[in-house]
């Protein structure tokens, strides 16, 4: 486990670094208006990945260690359903980018084949998260953020480009690279893919979509409870303002991501098969544990965070932030205690409770919206990052409220 940990954060710090790197080289390259309908259009693209892909990567990661003998069959129909249902994705994209953007069509045909090539990738993330394979995990994502942010730089310096589609060009070419780069040395040779076996089968299809389509509804309103503020801050402001709120909560929740996720890509496996192997004590145990290092990674990043937090705006992203100490304080806390949040809530995916889980999804989400709705247009942005800690901690209550429910009755004992 431990290993595991370590392998993935070590892993996550080109990722992390490159992600971090592109929020300020786009912010200050592109500036503020391009960042902001960059980041609008990005975050349709994952709302539309997270709809299309979120049922078939839960399930991947809850079923395929119960078939240890015949790997290469349930990969090949989990990769089946994976090509159908990114299709409709491309197809929903288009006419988002078309009718709801307004972008032109080869904008629209490179935010196309992003979403394609971006679910296969999660595809092959997704296999290697799932059989421990933390090297080759780390190795992908790496390889992928290194050529990205070269191609970015390559097109913005060399090639004087500097709208926001750049990122997405960059962004394809850098997936595409990495996809060949898996096929051709990462497998090994090994047979992974059987196209003679890649075939619809009812069976399987329908056990995948019972338990992982409640879960992408929740994975769906959940990424949309972290976007949706944007939206309305455009609605009501700019796109400037759009970008410059956008920076700092991505580059947050970037950190937040980067410093906790090692701990939930190697809890995560462990943890679903402690009780898949009716060891349902060890499992809440490795929760707790789990838990405990998030929270005090937190306090760490918190602490330092707020006492650079001023050369960080001024210095790095050349912003100038509205009540800088209120919307770093909210938006910290709302990013850590949602990567938290994916820990508290686990007992209730393996209790097969999803439904659960979107009613506490939902409850966030009603008041996230209709507190930007009423709040944004009086006090702008810094409203946002306020009520975006109060949907968390919703969301947290809720959830404790069903756990302590089933713990009365003897569930998670």
């Amino acid at each position: 486990m431990k290993k595991d940990v370590l392998i993935y954060f070590a892993g996550k710090i080109i990722p992390a670094g490159v992600n971090l790197a592109i929020i300020i080289l786009a912010v200050r390259f592109l500036g503020k208006a391009e960042y902001g309908k960059y980041s609008l259009v990005f975050y349709a693209t994952m709302l539309l990945s997270t709809f299309t892909f979120g049922w078939i990567q839960q399930s991947i990661i809850r079923f395929l260690s119960a078939y240890p003998k015949d790997q290469v069959l349930v990969i090949n129909r989990f990769f089946f359903l994976t090509i159908m249902s990114t299709l409709s994705a491309v197809i929903i994209g288009f006419f988002l980018c078309i009718f709801y953007f307004h972008l032109r069509w080869p904008e629209t045909a490179v935010v196309m084949v992003y979403i394609f090539v971006y679910n296969i990738f999660l595809f092959l993330l997704t296999l290697n998260q799932t059989n421990r394979k933390s090297l080759r995990y780390a190795i992908l994502e790496g390889t992928y953020s290194l050529i990205y942010i070269f191609l970015f730089l390559l097109l913005v310096l060399i090639f004087n480009q500097h709208l926001f589609i750049v990122l997405f060009v960059a962004m394809v070419f850098g997936l595409l690279f990495t996809e060949f780069f898996w096929v051709t040395v990462l497998s090994e040779g090994k047979v992974v893919f059987d196209t003679s076996r890649i075939y619809f089968h009812t069976g399987f299809s329908k056990q995948v979509f019972n338990f992982g389509f409640p879960i992408t509804i929740w994975l769906f309103l959940s990424y949309l409870l972290n976007i949706s503020d944007r939206f309305i801050i455009k609605e009501y402001t700019s796109y400037e303002n759009v970008g410059t709120y956008s920076a700092i909560k991505d580059f947050i929740i970037k950190i937040a991501t980067f410093a906790t996720v090692p701990i939930l890509l190697a809890y995560y496996p462990m943890i679903v098969e402690k009780w898949n192997g009716n060891r349902k004590q060890e499992a809440i145990t490795l929760i707790r544990e789990g838990l405990k290092y998030c929270f005090l990674i937190a306090i760490a990043v918190f602490v330092f965070f707020m006492v650079f937090q001023n050369i960080f705006y001024t210095r790095i992203l050349h912003l100038q932030v509205m009540h800088q100490l209120l919307v770093s304080a909210a938006l910290i806390g709302s990013a850590f205690l949602w990567q938290a949040a994916l820990l508290m809530h686990k007992p209730l995916e393996l209790l097969l409770k999803p439904r659960l889980m979107l009613v506490a999804i939902l409850a966030a989400l009603a008041v996230n919206a209709l507190a930007n709705l009423v709040f944004v247009p009086i006090y702008g942005y810094p409203a946002s990052a306020v009520i975006s800690l109060a949907s968390v901690i919703t969301y947290i209550i809720v959830i404790f409220v069903f756990l302590f429910r089933f713990r009365k009755q003897g569930l998670l004992k």
